[in-house]
C-alpha cells in the first residue's frame, strides 16, 4: 500500500501512517518501511541505514500514537498533555532542527532540516512541525467525515468546512453513497 500525503502537515502525515481500511494497516511496520516513508517524505534520511530505522520503529510508533492523541484533543479542542509537550521538547532539544531558507515557486519559504540524520532527526523533524503547527494553526484539525476512515487532516480550505481526507477516496464514496440512496427512494 502506497503512503498517505494527505494530512497537509509531516506531522499529521506522520500519524496516518496507521490507518484503518476495512482492517489495521500500519504503513511503516515492516522492515525498511520506516526509512521508505522518511526518505518520500523528503526528510533527510538518505545517508541511514535500514537497520538503524527497523531499530528505532516501536519508539516511532509510540511517538505517533502519542500524535495521534494529540490530534484527536486538538480536534476536540481539548488541552495538550503536559508529558507530551515534555516528550516533543526533549526530542527537539536532543535533536536540533535548522531552519533554511528555500525557494518556493515565484517566492521564498522556509523549512526545517535536522543537523543530524536518522531516525532520532527524523522524529525530532516531525516533533519541530508539530510545534510550529499548534503555534499557528490548532483549531482546524480534522477527522475525516468517512466513520470507516481515520485519516487525520489540517483543514487547508477557505472557510475551514472541508469534510473528506480526499474527495477522490471518501468523498466520493459518501457521494455515490448519497445518489444510490436518492435513486432508491
Amino acid at each position: 500500500m502506497p503512503f498517505i500525503f494527505l494530512g497537509n502537515a509531516l506531522w499529521l502525515d506522520f500519524v496516518n501512517t496507521q490507518i484503518i481500511d476495512g482492517e489495521f494497516i500500519d504503513l511503516i511496520g515492516k522492515d525498511g518501511a520506516f526509512l521508505q516513508w522518511a526518505k518520500t517524505a523528503d526528510l533527510q534520511a538518505d545517508a541511514a541505514d535500514a537497520a538503524t530505522f527497523n531499530a528505532a520503529l516501536t519508539e516511532a510508533q509510540a511517538f505517533r500514537a502519542q500524535l495521534r492523541a494529540a490530534a484527536d484533543g486538538l480536534a476536540a479542542g481539548t488541552a495538550l498533555n503536559p508529558a507530551f509537550i515534555a516528550d516533543i521538547n526533549r526530542r527537539m532539544a536532543e535533536h536540533p532542527v535548522a531552519t533554511v531558507l528555500e525557494t518556493s515557486g515565484s517566492g521564498w519559504a522556509t523549512s526545517a532540516k535536522p543537523v543530524t540524520t536518522g531516525p532520532q532527526s527524523v522524529l525530532a523533524e516531525i516533533a519541530s512541525d508539530f510545534a510550529r503547527f499548534v503555534t499557528d494553526e490548532a483549531t482546524n484539525v480534522r477527522h475525516c467525515s468517512n466513520e470507516r476512515c481515520c485519516i487525520v487532516f489540517y483543514d487547508t480550505s477557505k472557510n475551514h468546512t472541508r469534510r473528506w481526507c480526499s474527495m477522490e477516496t471518501c468523498g466520493n464514496r459518501a457521494k455515490a453513497a448519497g445518489r444510490r440512496a436518492r435513486i432508491a427512494r
